[in-house]
């Protein structure tokens, strides 16, 4: 009995045992589990928190990309608007200007190109640049147009770059048109054009006056070439000569009265004379001197086509006085970049719209002959002044009284553009002749970066029947000021009763804006005119910079 209570209560020990063991192991792996779910659940958590951060960094990331992305897009839909930033060339300085008052002129002030105030196209202050001889040039952003035949003014858009892109009203990115083939009829009263002065022609013959590549601008030549010569009213610029040769140096004279510094100098060409500014020489003998493109300067007149071709080629050539490098390229204006001028002054946003420019009629007649001006015994032939309106008025003088004189209406436009001298254009047809002085056109029957050539028939008994002729057979090209703004090849039917005589075979070459002597009222700048190639004393010249 005893031996059996000694057994239960071990057996009862042995039980008890067993089940703190039991409680023990599973207390244990509880525990074990519960400090794992703990690890894993803190580890989950630094998971968690790791990933939230690198998510919040991803997040960052792209938060700012778009912020950068739509602030990218505000400006560009801000600035798409406006012009292409003027492209400096090697020798050139940004201007602006002091406005002139009742008692002082304006004054050329240099600045740089960071300068927010050199230039503001909405404003109607076109960018100014001054190369080192102290010519000034003016900036003509590429542009796309429309052209208003009812008010007789256009509607301009900036392209962006070197693209057919615009934004419209509403910041949306638009294309505009153009001619993509040699055939092609561009209708430039419906959309919007680019104007071919900008665009790369090569593949199309340069028909309308294009360039070898796609241009972001053009520099155009604030006055007409002028004598880099001081005189009463010229200002004091560099005087030095050039690498190119006069290919002729007789000069336009009547009744054998003397035309030139020569006293003796006669009509036909047996005594060589040139105006009393550029002196007296033999033909193939002298150098032409280096134009300036300053205000208030004499106009340079009595040069050949070809010699003003050649001249304003030269503009970039090793040792010119503009400071300008050889890899710039100039040249002597074409109709395209006439047209463009004037499209853009056209434009009521950015130009004088329909305000009709002033023609500068400044003449040095003094007591001379008719466009001659004394100066001792000789009798000079210049005449034109560049800069002036029909007040009498120089470009920096009080605004008040020239604001018409310009492109802009204010001293930032382009002058020269009715009146002073006519200004021959590298645009031409090929009438198979070399003379004239159209030595220009020998090899070139077809258009260039540098010359427009147009089609041409020699259909109509009279001269006045050949240009209606060939102004309806150059119905395609676009551009230049020519068609689009007028509406017959002779007569004064171009916009403001601009005069309008197309080309013909005896007068090839075109010139342009019109001159003081017996135009009048129908200079402008959508004036057209034929001439011959030779040196007239109401001829001159603008040249260009690419």
């Amino acid at each position: 009995m005893q031996k059996q209570n000694v057994i239960s209560k071990y057996e009862k020990g042995s039980t008890t045992m067993i089940v703190i063991f039991v409680i023990l192991f599973i207390v244990i792996i509880l525990s074990t589990f519960l400090v794992y779910i703990t690890a894993r659940r803190n580890r989950g958590l630094k998971d968690t928190e790791k990933l939230g951060q690198v998510y919040n960094e991803d997040m960052q990331v792209v938060y700012e990309e778009r912020k950068n992305r739509e602030t990218n897009d505000e400006v560009e839909i801000k600035t798409c608007k406006g012009p292409n930033a003027p492209e400096l060339k090697k020798g050139m300085t940004p201007v602006k200007f002091n406005e002139a008052t009742a008692s002082k002129k304006g004054e050329v002030v240099k600045t740089t190109a960071e300068d927010n105030e050199w230039y503001s196209y909405k404003d109607k202050k076109w960018a100014n640049a001054e190369t080192e001889d102290g010519s000034l040039w003016v900036w003509i952003p590429r542009f796309a147009y429309r052209i208003n035949s009812d008010d007789q003014t256009t509607d301009v858009v900036f392209l962006r770059g070197t693209t057919d892109e615009y934004c419209d009203e509403n910041g949306n990115i638009q294309t505009a048109k153009r001619c993509r083939t040699v055939d092609e009829k561009v209708d430039t009263t419906t959309g919007y054009t680019v104007h071919p002065a900008f665009t790369d022609e090569s593949n199309i013959g340069f028909r309308n006056g294009g360039w070898d590549r796609e241009l972001t601008g053009i520099w155009v030549s604030k006055f007409e070439a002028a004598y880099a010569t001081s005189g009463e009213i010229a200002n004091k610029a560099p005087v030095k000569e050039s690498s190119i040769v006069y290919t002729s140096a007789n000069v336009w004279a009547q009744k054998q009265e003397v035309q030139g510094v020569n006293p003796e100098a006669t009509g036909d060409g047996s005594i060589p004379a040139r105006n009393w500014l550029d002196g007296v020489y033999e033909v193939n003998k002298e150098k032409i001197k280096y134009p300036t493109f300053q205000g208030s300067s004499y106009s340079m007149n009595y040069i050949t086509i070809n010699d003003a071709n050649n001249i304003s080629r030269a503009l970039t050539e090793e040792g010119n006085i503009y400071g300008l490098s050889n890899d710039t390229d100039s040249h002597l204006m074409k109709n395209s970049e006439w047209g463009a001028c004037t499209y853009l002054a056209r434009s009521k946003t950015y130009g004088i719209g329909s305000t009709d420019i002033a023609i500068n009629n400044k003449n040095l007649n003094n007591g001379g002959t008719s466009n001659t001006q004394e100066q001792g015994n000789t009798k000079a032939s210049v005449y034109a002044v560049t800069g002036y309106n029909s007040n009498n008025n120089e470009w920096n003088s009080y605004l008040g009284t020239n604001l018409s004189s310009s492109t802009t209406g204010n001293i930032y436009g382009i002058y020269d553009m009715s009146g002073g001298t006519w200004e021959r254009t590298a645009s031409y047809i090929n009438n198979g002749k070399t003379g004239n002085g159209a030595s220009v056109v020998v090899g070139k029957e077809t258009s260039t970066k540098y010359a427009t050539v147009y089609p041409y028939s020699d259909v109509g008994a009279s001269d006045d029947e050949k240009s209606v002729a060939n102004y309806k057979l150059n119905d395609k090209i676009y551009g230049d000021s020519v068609r689009e703004t007028s509406s017959e090849g002779k007569g004064s039917n171009s916009w403001y009763g601009d005069h309008s005589y197309f080309l013909e075979g005896g007068a090839p070459f075109f010139c342009r804006g019109g001159a003081y002597g017996g135009y009048g009222s129908t200079a402008g700048l959508s004036t057209f005119n034929r001439t011959n190639g030779t040196a007239n004393w109401d001829t001159g010249f603008r040249s260009v910079i690419v």
